[in-house]
């Protein structure tokens, strides 16, 4: 059984309908508008409801109209309220992202900055029309009216260079965050030793590629490579030595690949590459020149030269494969066939 008043027999809140017609708000008010935005953006985090321009809108309606009454029904109680305001609607339930709620929120903090900066105008305005009024105000009775009326501006005027040094600390706040959330974002899908992609944004890479590829885009090729004795490299010269040749490794198959080609280490001294638009047979080739580059490189270590070498097994998209698991299957059997070869 409903408990609350439904919003529908409700008259439009006040906050609201001065926020649309442009309206300066007063000291209270702007206490009372700080606290609807609070209050909603708690209740749309804990509820996992992405605060969309539409979604944020939507439900400022509904928090505009309680918090003004004074109260604040529980989340149920409101979810409820707005399936009965919203009938043609449901409440989001895609689960909350951080990165998009973050430009919500800055667009929003721009957008009561403008309102701040447009209510500091209007009242600059009214302030100057009072002022003129003043001095011939003085000479009625309604004077104390007047001077008090001016009073109240000045105070709106004050509260409103508040609430815009506010916002403004906010907006630093969020441009911080998105820093943060960018840099984070890319040591989440980069390797820390090598500085390529890591196996898991490689894999999310290749599977829209093969995705993309049966809808009618361009084929692909798919290479393996991995460096022959590493277990011996690390267990003879140690752990250090051998992260040294994973960076020079990576190294060197970068600066032979061409920039829209993916380079990412697929797990301890394997790599993988992905050639958007190549045939098998630019993938061999371009294989066979990535190995030649690695076994040219001169690596010394207390005065010996350490020799290192590839091997390697490429695959096309082309090549009848059902999904991404067959490719990478075939690329690393033939990587391990082409080893056995070199062994032989």
């Amino acid at each position: 059984m409903i408990k609350y008043k439904p919003i529908k027999h409700m008259k439009e809140c006040k906050i609201h309908l001065k926020l649309r017609r442009g309206l300066p708000l007063e000291d209270r008010e702007v206490k009372l508008l700080g606290n609807i935005i609070r209050e909603e953006l708690k209740f749309l985090l804990r509820n996992n409801i992405l605060p969309t321009p539409k979604n944020y809108e939507r439900w400022f309606f509904v928090f505009c109209h309680y918090l003004e009454e004074g109260r604040l029904p529980s989340d149920a109680e409101l979810i409820e309220v707005y399936h009965e305001l919203y009938k043609d609607e449901k409440v989001s339930e895609v689960k909350f992202d951080l990165e998009t709620t973050l430009e919500v929120v800055a667009r929003l903090v721009e957008d009561f900055h403008k309102l701040i900066k447009e209510q500091g105008e209007f009242v600059k305005v009214k302030e100057a029309e009072l002022s003129s009024l003043e001095t011939e105000a003085l000479k009625t009775e309604l004077a104390p009216i007047l001077m008090e009326l001016l009073m109240h501006i000045k105070d709106i005027k004050a509260q409103n260079q508040a609430f815009l040094r506010k916002i403004e600390e906010q907006q630093k706040t969020i441009k911080e965050l998105k820093t943060k959330l960018e840099k984070a974002e890319t040591e989440a899908n980069l390797d820390y030793l090598t500085n390529t992609f890591n196996r898991r944004s490689f894999e999310r890479a290749l599977k829209e590629a093969f995705e993309e590829y049966r809808k009618g885009a361009s084929p692909f090729a798919l290479i393996f490579l991995d460096i022959d004795g590493f277990k011996f490299i690390n267990d003879t010269y140690g752990h250090s030595v051998g992260d040294i040749i994973l960076k020079r490794v990576a190294y060197a198959l970068r600066q032979n690949l061409r920039a829209r080609d993916i380079l990412a280490r697929w797990g301890g001294d394997e790599f993988a590459v992905l050639m958007p638009g190549a045939d098998k047979g630019t993938a061999v080739k371009v294989a066979e020149r990535l190995r030649e580059a690695v076994e040219a490189m001169e690596i010394k270590y207390e005065g010996k030269s350490l020799s290192i070498s590839l091997s390697y097994g490429a695959v096309h998209v082309q090549e009848g494969f059902n999904s991404v698991e067959e490719m990478v299957k075939e690329a690393d059997r033939l990587m391990y066939e082409y080893k056995k070869k070199k062994k032989g």
